[in-house]
């Protein structure tokens, strides 16, 4: 027996707009809760295309008991998964990324758009932060949930690379209006990301990755320290 919790029911063929209203469910901070599953029905081209690069989770199939095994198997795996990423040591790496106007696609709870890398290097689990301008101030915007490149999944992206992230309110109620619905990010003073470091984090990169960074990447420690009050 499979104790599914289910958010919507609905009819027929699975397409785009199905898509996107599971990749804005508030609470999929676990993944299989951005889940499809389509009992006898068919999958548009374009929407399988959507849900790889939005790594929506869509399972298909005629049999009933089929569809509660599948399902079973992808949370476990997702939840192996993620708690892999939990274990690990406390070490945030330093990166600042420029949004990409064109591949915005939502911009409150969870936020998900496409960036830049313009400094340093992202990865999945980095809490972000949104450089609020011409104050100079900031906004926690959440956790990175997951990065995509060329509709596959990556875990890093580097210096110049174009991906599409997913971030996740870490306190949703906390943090309603934070997100980047009211601001004009099509505008350069607008569009910086930039990774939450703490002491903690700046501790553990001392500790574990020091020969990891170079010196380019201490000096944007540095500066992100300095925009984050961080003694």
């Amino acid at each position: 027996e499979v104790n599914i919790p289910v958010r919507a029911i609905d009819i027929g063929t699975i397409t785009p707009l199905e898509i996107r209203k599971v990749c804005k469910m508030r609470d999929d901070e676990k993944r299989h809760f951005c889940t499809i599953l389509g009992f006898r029905v068919d999958v548009t081209p374009e929407a399988s295309q959507l849900a790889e690069r939005l790594q929506v989770e869509v399972i298909c199939g005629g049999v009933l008991e089929t569809l509660s095994v599948q399902f079973k198997e992808c949370v476990k795996e997702l939840e192996e998964e993620e708690e892999t990423k939990m274990n690990g040591d406390k070490a945030i790496f330093p990166c600042v990324l420029s949004i990409l106007p064109e591949l915005v696609f939502n911009k409150d709870d969870p936020i998900v758009l496409g960036v830049l890398v313009v400094e340093g290097s992202v990865k999945v689990g980095m809490s972000i932060c949104h450089l609020r301008m011409p104050s100079g101030g900031f906004v926690d915007l959440g956790r990175i949930a997951w990065i995509t490149k060329n509709h596959g999944p990556v875990e890093v992206a580097s210096l110049g690379e174009r991906v599409i992230i997913k971030i996740v309110a870490s306190n949703p109620e906390g943090q309603q209006g934070q997100g980047l619905a009211h601001f004009d990010i099509t505008n350069d003073h607008n569009s910086i990301l930039f990774s939450r470091i703490s002491r903690a984090s700046i501790d553990a990169l001392k500790a574990n990755h020091r020969a990891d960074l170079s010196m380019g990447d201490w000096m944007l420690v540095y500066h992100i320290k300095r925009v984050l009050g961080i003694k």
